[in-house]
């Protein structure tokens, strides 16, 4: 029976790596990356095209890789082909993304709305599902309203996947420990 698997750590926790050995454990992975790699993109600078070329090295090639920096749920959803597992990294970049296309007044609850549907989605769907997203609340309160505004997000993001989760793994210092 597939599962949802929910890996949250903080910044440089290790969280990729054990997330990237699970989906290793099977034949035909899924790698979903939610940075939008375009120089474009509000997002990326040099700093993080640099993070996103050491995440595509540190994966095998023989990985299917699809670029979903917004509609995950449709990107899921469109998935064909011999699929075992489907590997999201991460969740908080896809939250970012999403909050700096939206309206304060809007933004919030289409945020959680669209969390909502990709749980509905990965929960039904036939492969397995592994969602990487950070752990924001556990550092200093951010000194400006939108910072604030992401860790509440975030933070709300995180539990409705970790209720909707068959497991959660926290991993820090590169050391995952089964909280669910």
């Amino acid at each position: 029976m597939p599962e949802l698997t929910l890996i949250i750590g903080g910044t440089r926790s290790g969280k990729s790596a054990f997330a990237t050995e699970l989906a290793k454990e099977h034949k035909h992975v899924c790698y979903i990356a939610t940075a939008d790699s375009r120089k474009s993109s509000r997002i990326s600078d040099s700093e993080m095209l640099e993070r996103i070329q050491k995440h595509r090295k540190n994966r095998p090639a023989e990985w299917k890789t699809v670029e979903a920096p917004l509609e995950l749920d449709k990107a899921i959803s469109n998935l064909v082909g011999d699929i075992d597992v489907v590997l999201i990294d991460c969740i908080t970049i896809y939250v970012t993304n999403m909050l700096l296309g939206s309206h304060e007044e809007e933004g919030d609850e289409r945020i959680i709305d669209a969390i909502n549907k990709l749980c509905s989605v990965c929960k039904n769907a036939p492969f397995h599902v592994i969602m990487v997203t950070n752990e924001v609340g556990c550092g200093v309160v951010p000194d400006n309203a939108l910072s604030r505004r992401f860790r509440d997000i975030a933070g709300d993001v995180n539990q409705i996947i970790a209720r909707e989760a068959d497991n959660v793994y926290l991993v820090t210092a590169g050391i995952e420990s089964k909280i669910k």
